[in-house]
């Protein structure tokens, strides 16, 4: 069965023939529909953007690439066929052969491609001046091999940019090289401001150390006498055989024993509980800051002892069964332990002195003298700290500079390359 003429299609292989001789035949694209035919959005576009082009040249002066100028003066052309298409149009016709072989004439409205062509050949070239792409992009070349020779980057990147944007062609030799090359001078400029960077850290690094040295020289004479007043306040409010009383308590046997299986077993109930439940345990905050200090949490009330109590006999041995430290095999023993009068004497003993001290320090801190000159030893240990931090920092500076640096020179080599 023959197939039916398709006389669009037809017409439209007609006048892409005769387009492809003066536009690019990849870019260029012609709808056909209902209303006739019209030149795609996309073509539009690219003439569109060559028109702009060639407006900045003209403006600015500048040298457009041939192929750009190739869309501007044939582009024109087209939109103008495509805008007044009925004068553009004329009937045409082809002799085809029937089914029973009979012959017979097929006439149907196509594109006048004499007077088309007519006007394609009458267009002239933009009034700005052309260069082959060819030719534009080695005299480029030349100029960006002695900029990056010059390391003037920050204007390369800038006319690189420009540049790129007189190609509208994908597959043009300009349009290639311009994509190449924008690849590879943003990857540079990247490194030198990431350089750069790095630099005036140290370089701030390093003037603040020199402050810092200075304010260290200047504290450190001062020091002995301010230690001298905390020491003797220290002294005169008990300080110090309070604490080598919780020293001896920290250090008892049976203390330190409590403390562990205390705070241990509380923080693998919480996850244990959390892991089966898939919720927060109530209690949580109130155990987590007992954990975190058991001889200073000041909410540790009769209610909530009962609880833990409850927890470490139920669950102790599960939870701390494993630890060489722990000497228990049944809960009995275990409560025995925690709830032993002794035990506990010694663990309320050991808050009481923790409670002695925390009221000595607030009186001392409102002592000005006390408060001074625990403010400059304060102080100078911060500068230090500043100090030794920075010194780090410097070090792990030095090592990424010269790894830019390296990665930089290797890949300023590499962009020569593509210049040559």
């Amino acid at each position: 069965m023959a197939s039916r003429f398709d006389s669009k299609g037809y017409v439209l292989d007609q006048f892409n023939a005769l387009a492809s001789k003066y536009f690019p035949q990849e870019y260029m694209r012609v709808n056909s529909g209902k209303k006739g035919f019209r030149l795609s959005d996309g073509t539009n576009y690219l003439i569109e953007k060559a028109k702009d082009i060639v407006s900045y040249a003209e403006k600015n002066r500048v040298i457009i690439p041939q192929s750009t100028a190739i869309i501007y003066r044939y582009g024109i052309v087209f939109q103008k066929i495509f805008d007044e298409l009925s004068q553009y149009q004329a009937f045409t016709s082809i002799k085809s052969r029937s089914r029973r072989g009979y012959r017979k004439e097929l006439e149907f409205m196509g594109f006048d491609l004499k007077k088309i062509e007519l006007e394609l050949k009458k267009s002239s070239n933009p009034s700005v001046k052309t260069q082959k792409d060819e030719k534009f992009v080695r005299d480029m070349k030349k100029e960006y091999k002695q900029m990056v020779m010059d390391e003037d980057f920050d204007n390369l990147e800038s006319h690189i940019a420009d540049k790129k944007e007189l190609f509208i062609l994908e597959d043009s030799v300009g349009y290639k090289f311009y994509d190449n090359q924008s690849r590879f001078i943003t990857s540079i400029t990247q490194k030198i401001s990431q350089l750069r960077r790095k630099e005036s850290e140290k370089n701030d690094l390093l003037n603040s150390q020199k402050i810092w040295k200075a304010e260290i020289e200047e504290l450190k004479p001062k020091i002995p006498k301010y230690e001298e007043i905390i020491q003797t306040q220290k002294e005169e409010m008990g300080v110090y055989g309070i604490t080598n009383k919780k020293e001896t308590l920290i250090t008892d046997s049976e203390v330190s024993l409590f403390l562990k299986i205390l705070t241990t077993s509380l923080e693998r109930y919480i996850k244990m509980i959390e892991r089966r439940e898939k919720q927060r345990l109530e209690q949580r905050e109130q155990f987590l800051k007992l954990i975190l200090e058991p001889t200073k949490y000041q909410g540790l009330n009769e209610e909530l002892w009962k609880q833990i109590v409850f927890i470490i006999e139920s669950h102790g041995i599960e939870l701390l069964q494993g630890k060489n430290w722990f000497p228990f095999q049944f809960p009995d023993e275990l409560r025995a332990y925690i709830t032993n009068n002794d035990v506990l004497s010694k663990f309320a003993e050991l808050r009481t002195l923790e409670k002695q001290l925390e009221e000595i320090d607030k009186k001392l801190q409102g002592n000005s003298s006390f408060k001074k000159a625990l403010n400059l030893i304060n102080n100078l240990e911060m500068v230090k700290k500043s100090l030794n931090d920075s010194e780090e920092r410097i070090e792990e500076l030095e090592m990424e500079i010269q790894q830019l640096s390296d990665s930089l020179s290797d890949e300023k080599q590499t962009y020569l390359k593509t210049l040559n």
